[in-house]
C-alpha cells in the first residue's frame, strides 16, 4: 500500500501539507467536541452544585481540554516530519503532560483540606465527558478526512497464447 504522491509534493511556498492540515483538523474537530461538552458539565454542575460545582467542572475541563490541545498541536508542528521522529516527539509530549498531571494529583493530594471546594464527582464525572466528547467529534473528523491509498496498477498476466 503506498500512498500518493502528489500528497507529499506540497512546498511551503504553496501553503501547510496535507498532513498538516489533516492534523489543524483533527484539533478543530477535537475542541469543538471537548468544548461543548465543557459547557454542557459546567452548566449542569453549576445548577446542580452551584460554585464549587461550576469550578469543580471548570477545573477538569481546563486539564482535559490542556492535555488534548497540547498533543494535537505537537502533532501539527510534526505533521511532516518521519514516523520514528513524530512517534518520539508524541511519547515525549505524552510522558511531559502526564507528569504534569501527576504532579497536580499530588499537590491536590498534599492539600486537600485547603481544597474543599473542589467536588471530586464534579472533576470524575467532567473529565470524562469533556475526553469522549473530544474522542467522538474527532473520530467523526478522522472518518471524513480523504486520505488517499493506492495499490500498484493492475497488470494483466503477459499472453502466451497457451490458453485456448
Amino acid at each position: 500500500m503506498r500512498t500518493d504522491r502528489a500528497e507529499h509534493a506540497t512546498t511551503r511556498a504553496e501553503g501547510p501539507s496535507i498532513h498538516v492540515v489533516r492534523a489543524r483538523k483533527l484539533l478543530l474537530g477535537g475542541l469543538v467536541g471537548g468544548v461543548g461538552a465543557a459547557v454542557i458539565c459546567l452548566i449542569a454542575f453549576g445548577i446542580a452544585m452551584g460554585v464549587s460545582g461550576l469550578a469543580s467542572a471548570g477545573l477538569a475541563a481546563v486539564m482535559v481540554l490542556f492535555f488534548y490541545s497540547v498533543g494535537q498541536l505537537v502533532m501539527v508542528r510534526f505533521a511532516d516530519a518521519g514516523a520514528r521522529t513524530l512517534l518520539s516527539v508524541a511519547m515525549a509530549s505524552y510522558t511531559a503532560r502526564v507528569v504534569v498531571l501527576g504532579l497536580l494529583l499530588l499537590v491536590y493530594s498534599k492539600n486537600a483540606d485547603s481544597w474543599s471546594a473542589i467536588r471530586p464527582i464534579a472533576v470524575f464525572l467532567t473529565t470524562v465527558a469533556v475526553v469522549a466528547g473530544w474522542l467522538l467529534v474527532e473520530v467523526f473528523v478522522f472518518s471524513r478526512l480523504r486520505i488517499g491509498a493506492y495499490d500498484t496498477e493492475y497488470v494483466p498476466p503477459a499472453d502466451d497464447g497457451s490458453t485456448p
